[in-house]
């Protein structure tokens, strides 16, 4: 019976979902958080950002890990419809206390006043590892009105398959016992 409980525990164990590793970047207006993001689960707030005139005086705060690191020589873009730079702020090699990359958020609405309507996009680059950049979150227009849909996935199927499996196992020791 101890093997069977051992190998039941580590089942449900490593059939757990994990978020260790890969990239995780937040995203704040100031000290308010807009959106975290794990690799590609948004654990809170919208990848939909909308800044208005007043946000003029605020900042925008983004901290961006990669392997629960930060690299060297990061950059943040803004890349128009077309997925071309319109600007891009390159940032020192983040120290141990400070890994922030803060924006004023009058650059980007002044970015966005002359692009009109079109919707934008905020990149992270790095040249180790995102010479391509990784998209981080789209700035809506002040006019555009957003809806928010939640990511509220849900992530008890591991556990809820590891209890069948302990349940088929524990009638097959019954049934086992019985004959």
């Amino acid at each position: 019976m101890k093997p069977l409980f051992t190998s039941i525990l580590l089942l449900t164990i490593f059939s757990m979902t994990s978020h260790a590793g890969g990239y995780a970047f937040e995203i704040y207006l100031n000290d308010k958080l807009l959106l975290k993001q794990q690799h590609k689960t948004i654990l809170s707030g919208s990848p939909l950002l909308q800044l208005t005139s007043a946000n003029e005086n605020d900042n925008l705060r983004i901290m961006f890990t990669n392997c629960g690191m930060t690299r060297k020589t990061r950059s943040i873009a803004i890349k128009d419809e077309n997925n071309f730079i319109i600007k891009q702020w390159e940032f020192a090699n983040a120290t141990a206390s400070d890994f922030t990359m803060t924006i004023p958020v009058k650059e980007i609405l002044a970015i966005q006043k002359k692009k009109g309507n079109a919707p934008l996009k905020i990149f992270y680059y790095s040249p180790d590892h995102f010479t391509d950049g990784q998209l981080l979150a789209s700035l809506q227009p002040e006019s555009k009105k957003v809806a928010v849909k939640t990511n509220e996935e849900n992530h008890s199927w591991p556990v809820v398959g590891a209890g069948i499996f302990a349940i088929g196992a524990l009638g097959w020791i019954m049934k086992k016992k019985i004959a």
